[in-house]
């Protein structure tokens, strides 16, 4: 054991001397979290959106109140076509959703209406936006289609059977729905902007530095590091164990300075301390299992680095860890059931917003455990050849 931890200890002092490593590990990280979670998402993650209502009348009034029902993801405004125009001009709003002149005639008969949504760029969430309020508009084609179907059976107007059975407001007499988000069980907010940047640039950037690290391995190889700890009457188990240990260790650092620093800069909370510990622990498992892998496949430590950051990069996109994994296509999100980074999130997000303990992610991190078992035997035993 004394063995291992020496190897382990020379690899860590090796890792911390190089200045460089500092910035990709903490500084970079901590960066992207404040530019991309703090500045740019503001103190309101609310979506400003304003509506332009150009053909005012039942339907499209209701449409509008249907819109602006998810009160705690998008803040709605009514405005003209050239106050909304102006308004995005200057970025006061993230988009506009304009509702043609011919809302109400199409929706009578039965085609859909044309929804035109002007955004920005930097709009990243714009799809969702979209997929939203093309929801609502086919909930509302149906609510149409049921109205027109009772006016025929009662011998009246459309607009009658809609007004008294489907736009009456039931407010009054049913229980309200309250939509909870992700940590209301704890302070009644959702997961801020700033947390999910910080859990998701966390994952990636711990992953990169532990696929350059994994090189090693090679460069102590092609070095004669090996031969000569092998003549030193260490066994190849324990050379390997200490390799292993160091990848775990810097990767535990990095993560725990992560959460720490975020904590203390950005206020985030992390939740429920053991849970995080296994979980994290878990994922990195399967991370160095990741490392070893490429490690047994390449020949030299920059090919190393060169197909492990590759690796990361494309797997955390498909992950979700930019941007929401609910607006990607199907097949990708298919294909991320199969990287560890979407359940790590997915444990993230559950010990963050809902205060979820250790027995409450025990199938993520059994999943977790399963990826660290296969990439570890696999990367192993291509090593070993």
């Amino acid at each position: 054991m004394k063995k291992i931890i020496a190897i382990c200890g020379v690899e860590l002092s090796l890792i911390f001397k190089k200045p460089q490593n500092y910035l990709m590990m903490f500084a970079a990280p901590l960066l992207l979290t404040l530019v991309f979670g703090g500045l740019l998402g503001g103190n309101d993650d609310k979506v400003r959106l304003a509506i332009v209502d150009q053909d005012d009348t039942l339907l499209s009034q209701h449409y509008i109140r249907e819109l602006k029902q998810l009160d705690d993801m998008y803040t709605f405004q009514t405005m003209s076509k050239s106050k909304a125009s102006e308004k995005l001009k200057q970025k006061k709003i993230a988009g506009v959703i304009t509702l043609s002149r011919t809302f109400q005639e199409k929706l009578e008969k039965g085609e859909k209406p044309e929804l035109v949504f002007s955004h920005g760029p930097e709009l990243t969430g714009a799809p969702v936006a979209k997929q939203y309020a093309e929801s609502k508009l086919a909930k509302l084609n149906i609510q149409v289609t049921a109205a027109k179907t009772a006016a025929e059976a009662a011998g009246e107007s459309w607009k009658s059977a809609y007004k008294t059975v489907i736009a009456k407001d039931h407010r009054d007499s049913a229980p309200a729905v309250k939509r909870e988000s992700l940590n209301d069980k704890k302070e009644g907010k959702g997961v801020s902007d700033t947390a999910s940047r910080a859990a998701g640039f966390s994952i990636l950037f711990v992953m990169l530095t532990m696929m350059g690290a994994a090189g090693t391995i090679l460069e102590a190889r092609k070095s004669g590091v090996w031969q000569r700890l092998l003549t030193a009457s260490v066994s190849r188990a324990e050379i390997g164990a200490g390799y292993v240990l160091s990848f775990f260790v810097i990767g535990w650092i990095q993560f725990g300075m992560l959460l720490l620093a975020s904590h203390w800069l950005f206020g985030i909370s992390w939740g429920n301390p053991a849970a995080l510990i296994v979980l994290v622990s878990f994922f990195l498992f399967a991370v160095v299992g990741i490392g070893l892998m490429i490690a047994a496949h390449v020949r030299t430590p920059e090919q190393q680095l060169a197909f492990g950051n590759l690796f990361v990069i494309a797997t955390c996109m498909v992950s979700g860890m930019y941007w929401p994994i609910e607006i990607e296509p199907k097949l990708m999100q298919s294909i991320a059931d199969f990287l560890p980074q979407k359940w790590a999130m997915s444990g993230l997000t559950e010990i963050i917003a809902n205060g979820a303990t250790i027995t409450d992610i025990l199938g993520i991190c059994g999943i977790l455990f399963a990826f660290a078992a296969v990439t570890f035997t696999a990367g192993l035993k291509a090593l070993r050849t």
